[in-house]
């Protein structure tokens, strides 16, 4: 098992086509379905739901407001909440989360082994609207999430922007803010062609407690989802393209 200091959440998940029209009696017995590996149970605001830009807009992650309010997010934790499932009407989704400080080393599987557990809750997720929908949800987008912070202060010295960005010059000066975000096609963006994926990046200059500085940067990727397409390989292809512009524009500290 390796480790990882500045990882804080890993999210995996699957949008659907139409959203399911979940009762209060569907999300108790779906919460009943995880609750031997998810007992802890939280009540959340739902997301906007998102869409991959058209073309001749920018690139960029569109999000629209649900017509109708539907019922509230859940999400499930384990035990030590280092992992979780979440449930909307648009949307399923595995995570694993830090439970320690910013800049400790945490216990982390790898994106190998969190492929499997997402393939696990996933079947169990299909099963269970077959049992209780008698069809599987057909999937629009794939989603896979990577939210990341360091510590901007390391032995008592502040680093500088460019020891941790590829592309910020070697003098740079020292900064009390920063702000970056840009987006990149999982394949070649083409001009007036669909798009099939992207991977948005934002990077900024924040607080973590107690008022520590840390940067934060965030790879969202996200993919659509053909009749013939299967997830796994989607997000194979996601994972790649974030690891290709982590590793070429993040300089670590041996995370």
């Amino acid at each position: 098992m390796s480790t990882t200091k500045s990882l804080q959440e890993l999210i995996i998940a699957v949008h659907f086509e139409v959203p399911i029209p979940l009762a209060v009696v569907d999300l108790a017995d779906w919460i009943a379905l995880f609750s031997k590996d998810f007992p802890v149970v939280q009540q959340l605001p739902n997301l906007p739901q998102v869409s991959l830009p058209v073309p001749g807009m920018l690139p960029q992650m569109q999000f629209q407001m649900l017509e109708v309010p539907p019922l509230p997010r859940m999400l499930l934790r384990s035990p030590d909440s280092r992992y979780s499932v979440q449930l909307q009407n648009d949307r399923f989704a595995f995570g694993w989360h830090r439970t320690e400080p910013v800049g400790v080393p945490a216990a982390y599987d790898g994106f190998e082994s969190h492929k499997v557990a997402w393939n696990e809750v996933l079947d169990r997720f299909e099963h269970w609207c077959m049992s209780r929908f008698h069809q599987k949800p057909k999937y629009r987008l794939l989603e896979l999430s990577y939210s990341n912070a360091a510590p901007l202060v390391v032995d008592g010295r502040t680093k500088r922007i460019s020891e941790i960005f590829t592309f910020v010059q070697a003098k740079s000066r020292s900064l009390g803010a920063f702000n970056v975000s840009w987006v990149e096609g999982v394949q070649p963006l083409v001009p007036g062609e669909p798009v099939k994926g992207i991977v948005s990046i934002q990077v900024a200059v924040g607080t973590a407690p107690p008022a520590q500085p840390v940067l934060t940067f965030t790879f969202s990727g996200m993919s659509g989802v053909a009749e013939d397409e299967k997830s796994e390989h989607i997000l194979e292809q996601v994972h790649a393209k974030i690891r290709e512009i982590y590793s070429a524009t993040i300089i670590t500290d041996g995370d």
